[in-house]
């Protein structure tokens, strides 16, 4: 079971999982440095996945189904200025079923605090 989060200041949230299991990722963690950037939202702008069974992706705390994917492929929803939005204020909850691997890119909505102490 792994997973990674990737951030950028300003910028997108890469989720890169791998292997049978559920992955919970909360909008805090995709915050590249808490003290200066608070996420209160987050929408799918990219996913790539190959699986031998099925990957989930759903969001909030009991999750909401957004996409079912099986076998592989990749979504550029960006690329036809779509994202999906869906309770996007909630947790990304990644469930990998047999073996595979995803990677989810998300847009942020943020907050940023302007003391450049901080960094």
């Amino acid at each position: 079971m792994a997973y990674e989060v990737n951030t950028q200041l300003r910028g997108t949230t890469v989720i890169r999982a791998v292997d049978p299991g559920t992955y919970t990722i909360t909008l805090g963690n995709m915050s590249s440095n808490t003290q200066l950037e608070t996420v209160s939202s987050a929408s799918i702008r990219r996913v790539v996945w190959s699986s031998n069974g099925y990957i989930h992706i759903g969001r909030g705390a009991t999750p909401t189904p957004m996409l079912a994917l099986h076998g592989a492929g990749e979504m550029r929803l960006d690329e036809m200025a779509y994202s999906i939005a869906n309770t996007n204020t909630g947790n990304v909850v990644i469930t990998i079923a047999t073996g595979g691997s995803v990677v989810v890119e998300l847009s942020k909505v943020a907050t940023y605090s302007s003391d450049l102490n901080r960094l």
